[in-house]
Formats: structure tokens, C-alpha cells, sequence
């Protein structure tokens, strides 16, 4: 089964989506991890600490409490507020207590304490209860946050960095397609020349032969196209103004050429003019409606209606074939993508571009239902 382009490159894609995914969840698991031994770690000090308190307020005269005041001075990351059951501060630490109003100060923390931190509760054989809040050190709090921050910096980097490529690769695909377009007008101008001589020969040598008027008009046909390749890449000129005209003589070359069992309609509702290409135009339109004759099969009907909405030229392309899988809607437009056994999949792509890029309009898929049939929607600004 062939696999286009277009599907390798989605494959890529979404192998690197779901590397990285792979990464920022195991990251992301292993910090929690050490986040979770972290924790348990404070816990066990806040509950030393809370006995050390303990000890001190309850010791005897004469009792060395050299060890406990040690191990409430090495609490200098936790903060912590020791209450009585009846909610009376006993001692706190680290809480940068300010000189004016301490206690409305020591009050506020100890409800944000409630509200969002954690309680140990000791008893005592007297029965007296106290209870110790405490939050997490501020190293805890940046190592909870670590994790995000980094998958963020990693998601910033990768999408500037697939960006950046993506803009390098689209670059050099550009230059590869003009290099190739400009190449192949000029292989064709030479065979071309030489066809264009004969036939002035034929012609003056068979002055009543009727053929001839039908191999002239493939020869003309023959120099738009070497035209159009030779515009590629560089801006177009876009002086013709008589979009009808362009759109008639389009419809009228291919109507003699898709063959008898495909009906080829044309709806106008009167001239307006805008600026375009008229080579480039008839390009696209002749691209567009071989598509539709690809898709019936041989048999069926090409409808090309131009009508006029506020400021807009609009050009509706509909054909009875065979439709769109909604799968391969959204991959249409992207240069390599093809339903064809053969093809290269640029038709649409450099439509698209020759719209929007070179004459400033919009090239949509418009409607598309499988077994029914597509229209494609060309918006085109009036001069």
C-alpha cells in the first residue's frame, strides 16, 4: 500500500509528540517521587520540633535542655505555628514576623495555615492537646513547581526550534519546487519552438487541412502552461481584470477534453473586475476541474458557478464524484498528499498558494460528502 508524504510526515510528528510526552510524565513522576520522600522527611522534623517545644515548656529547673533548643533552632526552612486547644499561639518559626502588630500578623497565617497547610496533633498524658501547623519549605514549593516550569521551557524550545525547521524546510522545498518548475518550462520551450515551426510549415503547405486549427490551439496551450511554470517562484503580474473572460476560456478548452460522458456547466452572474493572473487563474481552475474528472470516474456532471458577495469575487467548483473521506479533508492542501496510484500531490497545494499567496484571496474545501460528491470554493478580492 503506498504511503504518501503527507502520512509519513503526520508519523513523525506524532512519534515526537509522544517521545515527549514520554519524557515530561516520567519526569514528572520521578519528581513527585522525591517530592513524596521530601515531605515525609519535614513531617518527621516538624514532629521533633513540636517535642522539642514541648520539652521545653514542660521541663523541671533543673532539667539540660541544650539538645531541644538545638533542634528548634535547626528548623530555619519550615514554617511552623504551635497552638493550645484552645487555638492560642504558643510559638511559631520561620514567618518573618513583623515588629508592628505581630499577633493580626500570627492570626492571618494561622488561618492560611487552616485553610491550606497541615496539622499534627499531639496529646499528653496530663491530657492536654496541642496542635502544630506547618507548611511546606519554600524548597518544597520550588521543587512542586520545578517539574512544571521545565516542561514548559522544554515545550517553548521545541515549538520555536520545530518552527524554525519548519520554516527552513518549507524554504528549501520552495526553492527545489521553482528550481524544477523554471527547468521543466525551459526543457519544454525547446520541443515547443521546434512543434510551433512545424506547424506554420503544415500549415502553409496544407492551407485547407481543419486539423490544424485544433493542434494550434494545444500548442498555445502547450506555451500557457511553459508560462506558468516559468512564474514560479517569482511574484506575477496581475493585470488582466476580465475574470469571466478567464473562467469561459478555461471551461471552453476543457469542455472538448474531458470527454463525452462528463458534463461540464458554466453560471456567471456578470462581469466584475479583479486584478489577477490570468494564466495563473486558468491554471488553477484547469487544475481543479481534472480533479473533479478524476474523482467521477468518467461519467458525471462539473458545475463552475462566479457569483458576487459584498466585495468578494467567489467561484464554486462542484462535481458529482466520488467525495472526501473526512480522514483526508484536513490533508488535502499539504504539498506530497495524493489519492492517486500516480501523482506528486502539488495540484492542490500550489493552487492553494497561486490564491492565496500571489492574488490575496482564499481556497477552501467548501462541502464534501463520500459517495456524493465536492465543492471547492475560490475567494478572489474585486479590484
Amino acid at each position: 500500500m503506498k504511503l504518501d508524504v503527507y502520512t509519513r510526515k503526520i508519523h513523525w510528528k506524532i512519534a515526537l509528540i509522544a517521545f515527549g510526552t514520554i519524557i515530561g510524565l516520567a519526569s514528572l513522576f520521578y519528581t513527585e517521587s522525591f517530592l513524596k520522600e521530601l515531605r515525609a522527611e519535614e513531617e518527621l522534623k516538624i514532629k521533633r520540633w513540636a517535642e522539642a517545644v514541648e520539652a521545653v515548656f514542660f521541663a523541671e529547673d533543673d532539667v539540660n535542655l541544650s539538645f531541644y533548643t538545638q533542634i528548634i533552632q535547626d528548623n530555619k526552612t519550615i514554617p511552623v505555628i504551635l497552638t493550645d486547644s484552645k487555638g492560642t499561639i504558643i510559638a511559631h518559626r520561620n514567618l518573618n514576623t513583623p515588629e508592628t502588630n505581630p499577633e493580626k500578623y500570627l492570626l492571618r497565617k494561622l488561618d492560611e495555615f487552616k485553610s491550606s497547610g497541615s496539622v499534627l496533633e499531639n496529646s499528653y498524658a496530663d491530657g492536654q492537646v496541642n496542635f502544630l501547623y506547618y507548611k511546606g519549605s519554600n524548597l518544597l514549593t520550588k521543587l512542586r513547581l520545578y517539574p512544571l516550569i521545565l516542561l514548559c521551557v522544554i515545550g517553548v524550545y521545541m515549538l520555536i526550534s520545530y518552527m524554525a525547521f519548519s520554516n527552513a524546510r518549507r524554504s528549501e522545498q520552495n526553492k527545489v519546487w521553482t528550481g524544477m518548475a523554471k527547468e521543466t518550462a525551459h526543457q519544454i520551450g525547446t520541443p515547443l519552438s521546434a512543434l510551433m515551426g512545424w506547424l506554420g510549415y503544415l500549415k502553409e503547405q496544407y492551407p485547407k487541412e481543419n486539423a490544424f486549427g485544433e493542434m494550434e490551439k494545444d500548442i498555445d496551450r502547450l506555451t500557457d502552461i511553459t508560462d506558468r511554470f516559468s512564474k514560479i517562484g517569482s511574484q506575477p503580474e496581475r493585470t488582466d481584470k476580465d475574470l469571466d473572460n478567464t473562467i469561459e476560456k478555461t471551461v471552453d478548452y476543457l469542455r472538448s477534453r474531458l470527454g463525452n460522458k462528463i458534463t461540464l456547466s458554466l453560471d456567471m452572474d456578470g462581469s466584475r473586475a479583479s486584478n489577477h493572473n490570468q494564466q495563473l487563474i486558468s491554471w488553477v481552475l484547469e487544475n481543479m476541474i481534472k480533479n473533479s474528472a478524476d474523482a467521477m470516474d468518467g461519467s458525471g456532471t462539473i458545475s463552475v458557478e462566479k457569483r458576487t458577495q459584498s466585495n468578494r469575487m467567489i467561484v464554486l467548483i462542484k462535481d458529482t464524484g466520488r467525495g472526501i473521506t473526512q480522514a483526508d479533508q484536513r490533508k488535502i492542501f499539504e504539498p506530497g498528499f495524493t489519492s492517486k496510484s500516480r501523482g506528486w500531490g502539488l495540484g492542490l497545494s500550489l493552487a492553494k498558494r497561486i490564491i492565496e499567496e500571489y492574488h490575496g484571496g482564499k481556497l477552501t474545501l467548501e462541502q464534501s460528502i463520500p459517495g456524493e460528491g465536492t465543492t471547492f470554493k475560490i475567494s478572489l478580492p474585486i479590484a
